[in-house]
């Protein structure tokens, strides 16, 4: 027989579960209380969620701007706001970079800029706002210093230098003249000059016709060596010489080219002329030559109704002072026994023109900005009247030349003769017409109406600074020769002028 312990015949079950349920719910409760009292005292608000940041406020500067700058302000790099700012962070507020010089100082009150911190202050902020073509469009959010129309600046070597310019009204004249008037001049340089004119010289000068130009500008004397050296030493300093510095053409020749008949020096730095010729007209230079200087100064040359008008005034005199030639009122090659070459710029003041403009008669021919063709008067004849401000022919071989020159006879000093020639030689070294300069025109000053200078006895205009006339003085050039003979053959001075 098995031995019974406890209870015989069964089995006790396990109790533990029931110590563990007996134990749960004193933990649960012991648990519940500890967190209630860590919730109780603040502890766990920690970790809820991330701190709160402290907001900063902006700093916001008011500016008062005037046309004092204020001592106080900073000397750093000043700073101008642009229409086309470089890249910038959008919290500061405006658009600034740096400008290499100080801005206009405008005076505006109440201006303010929200900036980030520690940013430093601009010097300059004006509250305008501009459309072109007036100045620059403020970009949004931005504000613009307004910009100067750009000027023509004449060259620091020019300055003081440029002439004085006569003021010329727009209006109606009459350009060109008659076969009958030709006939007449034909006829003068035969008999009174002794001379060889023809016909043929004065066709491409008629028919007449209308012309209306608007207000213009012209120089009162030709551009002379003094000027026109002090202008190649100005191409020098900018790298250029007078080989290419005219638009990429030679300007003038000088003895290094023409030995003989050229009279400027260059020794590959500096260029120079004769201390007698400086007062005189520059000749030789090329219409590249001329052209380059008048724009270096922001002037132009004139058009060729320009300079007829300026010439002859709008009562069709035939020189500039009247009808009548006098040979003691401009230099050409009579009389006979008078010296080759020019004279020094304004010797014949009562030669003026009715504007007042000195030596539109002999001593050079001048170049203008039209091309040549031997057909434009009957061209413009042909157009409706007025012809417009006339510019001359598209394009040609030849540029025009105006007034005669001292190694020609009066028929070609007249107001309405017309010659022609190359704008450059084919060659440097080629031979180049030493009777040829010119002198600047430009658009009508917008100050101003009307000649600003007062008329003078004998239709002489008294310019607004006086013009020192030089007087003649042996072996400068001006009672000697300084000129090889006078080119003939492909000159557009027709053989025979000479008389």
């Amino acid at each position: 027989m098995t031995p019974n312990y406890g209870r015989p015949g069964v089995r006790r079950r396990s109790s533990g579960w029931q110590w563990m349920l007996i134990g749960f719910f004193p933990g649960l409760l012991c648990g519940g209380l500890v967190i209630f009292l860590l919730l109780l005292s603040g502890t766990l608000d920690s970790f809820r969620t991330a701190p709160t940041p402290i907001p900063v406020t902006p700093q916001t500067i008011m500016m008062i701007v005037t046309a004092t700058p204020d001592p106080n302000a900073p000397t750093s790099t000043p700073f101008v706001i642009t229409a086309t700012p470089e890249p910038t962070s959008a919290d500061q507020g405006v658009i600034l970079f740096p400008s290499p010089t100080p801005p206009i100082n405008l005076q505006a009150e109440g201006i303010a800029q929200t900036l980030a911190p520690g940013l430093p202050a601009p010097t300059v902020i004006a509250a305008v706002s501009l459309t072109p073509p007036g100045g620059l469009v403020a970009p949004q959010g931005g504000v613009v210093v307004p910009q100067a129309s750009p000027t023509s600046a004449i060259p620091a070597p020019l300055v003081g230098l440029v002439s004085n310019m006569a003021n010329i009204p727009g209006g109606v004249f009459t350009m060109g003249t008659t076969p009958l008037e030709v006939i007449e001049a034909v006829s003068q340089c035969r008999t009174r000059d002794g001379g060889n004119c023809q016909e043929s010289y004065g066709e491409d000068a008629n028919p007449p016709f209308q012309v209306q130009l608007n207000p213009y500008r012209m120089e009162i004397t030709e551009v002379t060596f003094q000027q026109y050296v002090a202008f190649l030493n100005y191409l020098r300093s900018q790298g250029s010489t007078h080989l290419n510095g005219c638009n990429g053409f030679i300007c003038i020749q000088t003895v290094n080219e023409n030995p003989s008949g050229a009279v400027i020096t260059f020794d590959g730095a500096n260029y120079n002329v004769p201390l007698g010729l400086n007062n005189h007209p520059v000749f030789g230079v090329t219409w590249y030559g001329a052209n380059a200087y008048c724009q270096a100064i922001g002037r132009r040359l004139p058009t060729e109704a320009e300079w007829e008008r300026a010439a002859r005034g709008d009562d069709g005199r035939i020189y500039p002072w009247g009808n009548q030639w006098s040979e003691t009122l401009a230099k050409t090659n009579r009389p006979r026994e008078a010296a080759l070459g020019t004279v020094a710029i304004g010797t014949y003041p009562l030669g003026a023109s009715p504007y007042g403009l000195l030596d539109m008669a002999g001593n050079v021919a001048e170049w203008v900005n039209d091309w040549y063709s031997a057909d434009y008067y009957n061209q413009m004849a042909n157009q409706p009247q007025p012809v417009f401000n006339p510019q001359g022919p598209t394009i040609e071989l030849r540029k025009v030349l105006r007034g005669g020159s001292w190694d020609s006879v009066p028929f070609f000093a007249r107001s309405v003769h017309r010659q022609y020639g190359f704008p450059a030689p084919d060659n440097v070294r080629d031979a180049y017409p030493r009777w040829v300069g010119f002198r600047c025109a430009a658009d009508a000053d917008p100050n101003t109406t009307a000649s600003s200078a007062p008329a003078a006895p004998g239709g002489l205009v008294t310019p607004s600074a006086p013009i020192m006339l030089a007087t003649s003085t042996p072996g400068l050039g001006l009672t000697t020769p300084i000129f090889p003979p006078p080119e003939v053959g492909g000159s557009p001075t027709p053989s025979g002028s000479r008389g």
